[in-house]
């Protein structure tokens, strides 16, 4: 088979996540074998610092600059690491363009063709500590893929490890972990204990010993680790009739991950069972838990929720970032002028400022931020919430427990004898806590919390439907936030959209304006899509809205007014995200109010 060669000005323009271009991209071991045979005792033929003027990655100037810091002091280290403490070039960019100095194959992870017993040369918390990916045996060397091939230290401390002498290749860091979820996963999933008859009279003892076999231990572990990674807000184990389906929700859609035999799952569900601190003999109720884990220095909560079904016990883990550091509104997607008005609203010594929106669309994220900009003016600020999503230096956080009877209503009545200034109550669920928290933003304390409701006028008659007297709305309520989240387009490879005739005619757009999506790329792992936008409307309760606050009041008079008195409507924010390029249209469509 031959080998794809490319020019470095080819691979600029075919391959959007490389810094520069790399001499020969091999995909599978028989181009690798070559590719090594050809050039293993090859001498650099380029200087490093020519191939970065070459990929205009740096300037004659800047290059000159820092070759005259080389000389002049010594010490600095070497042209790449000084480049670096410049700021001028990215480490990326100098690993791929060492890599094409020493002439060293880049190899396409996505599509290698990987042996599994190869895997076992090096074990998978060597490989994700040290970012590297096993490939193959070649002249009794161990081939590995990583993102920094001259890392002699690292290479030496492999070859102790594997027992054999190891080279390495270059692969982008990305790809090398996708690699190491998706392979060692298939080799951990092998060597998962099987339960064939899912037989539910096994004993105490046989559910704990597959809970606590080593493989299954190893899999629940790296399933979650790989989520944490990958950002996801949930893992889901869903059963089916011939296999478990193994899922991660990332910016809001859920992805295969990998498929494991249904016979392993009672080891797999047993085991999530132990560590959330449930009945590992109960397989036939639903049951709940929760599990704190620590990954690489940061506290990640877990809320286990487990469930029988037909096909077996299904599961679902939301991953809460507790350690996460907190956005900002401009972060969120807050326009400068959207931002200075919210925050003008939770920054009142009195009053009920209301979030809301559906599940899992940022409410409690866009509360932590306005309160992280509001407790530096040193006010006494106390949370109830279920859960605590967020850990906030300076401010005191409670966490509710309906089992015992603390819920939110109880908590409130305990915070107001503690001198609050601002008390965040983490979701109005009933009459009793709705009617406290009006109460209490009427006896001096600015309260903020989150709603379920779909649009900010609908946040107004929902409260009067909880059973709040008109005259208590009317008083407390100062302000209404209702936001979604839509998902950025990856700014690497966006193209142009197709988009239908029946979403232009639903939003009232003309035929000839153009809008972009992201087509998928290896920045973006394949999905178009880069992380999450807050999308809202701001619905400040001026006197117009207060004089139509009555017991049968119409959502839509309200909308109206607040139109009148200057609200943006959801829909407009988010066709105006979609202009710029940042979302797609069909976002827009997908998160668009009527």
């Amino acid at each position: 088979m031959g080998i794809p060669e490319r020019s470095p000005s080819a691979g600029l323009q075919s391959a959007n996540h490389h810094p520069c271009g790399v001499v020969m991209l091999v995909t599978d071991k028989t181009q690798l074998a070559n590719h090594l045979k050809r050039h293993g005792s090859e001498l650099p033929e380029q200087r490093l610092g020519e191939i970065l003027l070459q990929h205009k990655l740096i300037s004659s100037t800047q290059l000159d600059a820092a070759l005259t810091l080389q000389h002049e002091t010594p010490e600095s280290g070497r042209l790449g690491a000084i480049l670096l403490s410049m700021g001028i070039i990215q480490p990326a960019q100098l690993q791929q363009a060492i890599a094409e100095q020493l002439n060293v194959a880049e190899v396409d992870l996505d599509t290698f063709d990987f042996d599994l017993d190869q895997l076992r040369s090096l074990p998978e918390q060597v490989a994700r500590e040290c970012k590297v990916m096993p490939l193959m045996e070649h002249n009794d060397f161990l081939i590995v893929a990583c993102a920094d091939p001259t890392q002699h230290e690292l290479l030496h401390l492999l070859s102790f490890i594997a027992g054999k002498p190891v080279d390495a290749v270059y692969a982008d860091a990305r790809s090398i972990e996708r690699a190491i979820n998706e392979h060692y996963g298939s080799v951990t999933v092998e060597t998962l204990p099987e339960d064939e008859k899912d037989d539910p009279a096994l004993s105490l003892e046989q559910i704990k010993a597959l809970a606590e076999h080593k493989p299954t231990v190893r899999f629940v572990d790296n399933l979650v680790e790989d989520a944490i990674n990958r950002r996801a807000s949930d893992i889901h184990l869903r059963p089916g009739e011939k296999d478990v389906v193994v899922q991660l929700r990332i910016d809001g859609l859920l992805q295969d991950v990998r498929h494991i035999k249904r016979s392993t799952l009672p080891a797999i569900v047993s085991r999530i069972k132990i560590i959330g601190g449930m009945n590992i003999a109960e397989r036939r109720l639903p049951q709940d838990g929760r599990y704190m884990v620590k990954i690489a220095g940061r506290t990640v909560d877990l809320r286990l929720s487990i469930m029988p079904t037909v096909h077996g016990e299904s599961v679902v883990m939301r991953i809460l970032d507790t350690g996460q550091s907190l956005r900002s509104l401009e972060q969120l997607g807050f326009s400068d002028t959207d931002a200075a008005r919210f925050l003008r609203l939770v920054s009142l010594n009195q009053g009920i400022v209301l979030v809301t929106g559906p599940t899992g669309c940022g409410k409690s994220t866009t509360l932590y931020a306005a309160i992280n900009d509001i407790r530096k003016s040193g006010v006494n600020i106390i949370t109830v919430e279920d859960p605590v999503e967020f850990q906030i230096e300076g401010i005191r956080q409670i966490q509710v427990n309906a089992s015992i009877g603390y819920t939110f209503a109880r908590a409130l009545r305990h915070i107001l004898r503690h001198d609050p200034d601002v008390i965040m109550v983490g979701e109005i669920r009933d009459q009793e806590t709705a009617v406290m928290a009006s109460e209490s933003a009427l006896t001096g304390h600015l309260v903020l919390s989150t709603l379920h409701t779909n649009s900010a006028a609908s946040s107004v008659t929902r409260l009067l439907e909880i059973g709040i007297p008109p005259y208590l709305v009317n008083a407390a309520l100062t302000g209404v936030l209702a936001q979604r989240l839509a998902r950025r387009n990856c700014p690497h490879c966006l193209v142009d959209e197709a988009v239908p005739d029946h979403v232009r005619e639903s939003l009232g757009l003309c035929s000839n304006e153009r809008f972009s999506v992201g087509k998928g790329c290896a920045r973006c792992d394949n999905r178009g899509f880069a992380g999450r936008i807050a999308v809202y409307e701001l619905l400040e309760v001026t006197q117009g809205v207060r004089r139509l606050i009555k017991a049968n009041v119409a959502a839509q008079d309200i909308e109206e007014q607040a139109r009148r008195d200057g609200m943006r409507p959801l829909t407009e924010g988010a066709l105006e995200l979609a202009r710029k390029g940042t979302i797609s249209l069909a976002e827009v469509y997908r998160i668009r109010l009527e």
